[in-house]
């Protein structure tokens, strides 16, 4: 069994400003710990229910946050973004069985979600085939287009009800709960233990789970927060301008859309 564990800053416990998440800044450090210990955490949850080859993809900001030694022995890290298509997915393949989400948010504009965005701080609003979709859905597509379900999501509350909106048995420990720019939170050993044994759980009920496919006929929109990125993004080939802020393109591959989505954002 392979599993493909995808880590973001925003949904670790505990983080509740943009600034604890930048390299640099006033607790930073701390929170990277959090990040080492809850991949950990699904790490040891993977192994668990046994897992042979644990992929880690680092999936905030620089993509340098994790350190290989402070991860467990048993898992390889990617680290650093390549210039590719995959962006966060980077090293994902028709070879895995399974891909877990540790450390998540909720998609720009979701009411209580816990610094909320949709991938570039640009992008007002992301729809396939008219669904709004969080990154998580995004980088579903992306893993359904190897055949590969999401199984299990952790991060913020807002995060976990749109996971189980979009993916079919999915796991998911909310590890913290938005309240306008405040967040409630959970003790993060506890969480630890919640992501340990919801992953383990995830990977041995991994049958329940389909990879997120949305048709055989793809249809992006992008909508920006201000006029310029939409008209710079028209002058892509097969793109379209449906608004003062909205691009939209269509194909029956989806590397054609990923591939548009990545030149415009």
């Amino acid at each position: 069994m392979r599993v493909f564990i995808c880590v973001d800053m925003e949904g670790i416990s505990g983080v509740t400003t943009f600034e604890e998440t930048m390299a640099g800044k006033a607790d930073y450090e701390y929170f990277r710990r959090q990040m080492h210990k809850e991949t950990n955490a699904a790490i040891k949850g993977a192994l668990q229910a046994g897992a042979t080859r644990i992929v880690v993809r680092d999936g905030h900001d620089s993509a340098c946050n994790l350190l290989p030694e402070e991860l467990c022995v048993e898992a390889e890290l990617i680290r650093n973004w390549s210039g590719g298509l995959y962006g966060m997915m980077e090293g994902l393949d028709d070879t895995f069985d399974a891909v877990v989400f540790v450390g998540h948010h909720a998609k720009a504009n979701t009411p209580h979600g816990v610094l909320k965005h949709t991938m570039s701080m640009k992008v007002n609003d992301l729809r396939v085939n008219g669904l709004s979709l969080p990154e998580i859905g995004w980088n579903a597509l992306i893993a359904g287009y190897h055949g590969v379900p999401v199984v299990f999501v952790s991060g913020d509350h807002a995060v976990c009800e749109q996971a189980q909106a979009l993916f079919e048995n999915v796991v998911t420990v909310p590890v913290k709960e938005g309240r306008g720019l405040a967040a409630l939170h959970r003790h993060p050993e506890k969480m630890r233990m919640f992501i340990e044994d919801g992953v383990k759980k995830a990977l041995l009920e991994r049958s329940g789970c389909k990879p997120f496919v949305l048709g055989d006929e793809y249809t992006v929109e992008i909508e920006f927060n201000s006029e310029p990125p939409a008209y710079r993004g028209e002058w892509y080939p097969g793109a379209v301008r449906t608004g003062n802020c909205t691009l939209q393109y269509s194909s029956l591959d989806f590397m054609d859309c990923l591939r548009f989505f990545e030149f415009v954002t």
